[in-house]
């Protein structure tokens, strides 16, 4: 039997071919085939700007800039994510406050708005409130658009579990992707933010590449940027605030066209083996699944389960290692954010209740495209041994 990874990339001929024919092209770096990945995601999700970079995190720390987060701004973040979350709050200097989450996985209204009035009432108005499409699950956009219009934050999705068409344009003011390998579709490493925006789309490229700018319409230092007879010197750029080197590749921007082309595939391929695990682990009675929302397409970007590790007897790395030697890898996601050690000072995990017991009983079961349903099958076997349900 095959090993078989909680999860991995597919790469096909066609990626192949596209990445060999960028390699044989003029452009590797700063070339058309950049823009031409921002076009198809931004046509793809339903946004006028997509800005691709160098991976996930860097798409939030930009986000994190064009949202204008500065030392001392107080942002929200779910516990239950990955650290990348919140670390794009902490590089600009932002204080992190973390929220609870809810069945679904993703961050729960009632603690968010209890963190927003508590800071309205201490005179400090949050900045940025962070969601995250955990999973590939999607929070209640309609409350949190609600939210939004009655406390006047940045409203930022982490969407790097979920690439879907955004159907309403009153959602979040950006929305940010992932193209790690694991994800629905990869560049190898890569990142790309979404937005309506034409101020933070603007701010986005910007830092991106170093902060310099070459749009002559931008320029502050007229007497360099011109010649006597009032033209535009060629050479001349202008570095307009301490921005970063962000950038993709043109040979991952290929890669990317050609992934995006079976991205619905994808969803529909981890859904189906998510409906397996569902249909023979559903009814075992240490074993649960996250409520799934009701407020948008459930992309599967993981497949995770709940287990009662302390009724079954076992502990989870216990279980892991017995489903490891029958070649099957599991992951936990996450740790609470809070828990740490570099968090630990920012954020009481104990206040933080269904993060805590959600992190106890999670496991993440393999679900990716390539998957057979064999595959699923003996993942389900093998798991209900573990539990004592078979």
């Amino acid at each position: 039997m095959k090993f078989i990874p909680y999860g991995r990339q597919e790469i096909t001929q066609a990626d192949i071919d596209a990445v060999v024919e960028v390699l044989k092209s003029d452009f590797l770096t700063q070339g058309p085939a950049i823009e031409n990945f921002e076009r198809a995601v931004s046509d793809y999700v339903g946004k006028r700007h997509a800005v691709a970079c160098c991976n996930g995190t860097a798409a939030l720390h930009l986000a994190a800039l064009a949202a204008g987060v500065a030392p001392g701004d107080v942002c929200i973040v779910p516990a239950i994510t990955f650290a990348a979350t919140a670390n794009c709050i902490s590089y600009c200097g932002g204080e992190v406050a973390f929220a609870d989450v809810d069945d679904t996985v993703t961050a729960c209204y009632d603690s968010c708005r209890a963190l927003l009035e508590k800071y309205q009432a201490e005179k400090r108005s949050v900045k940025v409130l962070l969601t995250v499409d955990m999973a590939g699950n999607c929070c209640d956009r309609a409350a949190f658009k609600r939210l939004k219009d009655e406390f006047g934050f940045v409203w930022i999705s982490d969407s790097c579990h979920r690439i879907v068409p955004e159907k309403d344009s009153g959602g979040p003011d950006m929305t940010v992707y992932s193209f790690h390998p694991v994800k629905h579709i990869t560049t190898g490493e890569g990142g790309m933010v979404v937005t309506d925006s034409d101020e933070m789309a603007e701010n986005l490229r910007l830092n991106r590449t170093h902060g310099i700018t070459k749009d002559h319409k931008r320029f502050v230092n007229n007497s360099e940027a011109h010649d006597k007879n009032g033209e535009i010197n060629p050479w001349y750029y202008e570095m307009q605030t301490l921005g970063f080197n962000f950038r993709i590749t043109d040979f991952q921007a290929a890669l990317g066209v050609s992934q995006l082309k079976r991205l619905d595939w994808s969803v529909l391929r981890r859904q189906q083996i998510v409906e397996i695990y569902k249909k023979h682990l559903g009814e075992c009675k240490n074993i649960a699944f996250p409520r799934v929302s009701e407020n948008g397409i459930h992309a599967y970007h993981l497949a995770i389960v709940l287990i009662d590790f302390e009724k079954i007897g076992k502990t989870r790395a216990a279980v892991m290692n017995s489903l490891r030697k029958n070649n099957i890898g599991t992951q936990v996601h996450y740790i609470p954010v809070p828990m740490l050690p570099y968090y630990a000072a920012k954020g009481d995990s104990n206040k933080l209740p269904n993060s805590m017991s959600y992190y106890k009983k999670a496991l993440s079961l393999p679900c990716f495209p390539t998957m057979s349903d064999d595959d699923a099958m003996w993942v389900c076997e093998n798991l209900k041994k573990c539990v004592g349900e078979l």
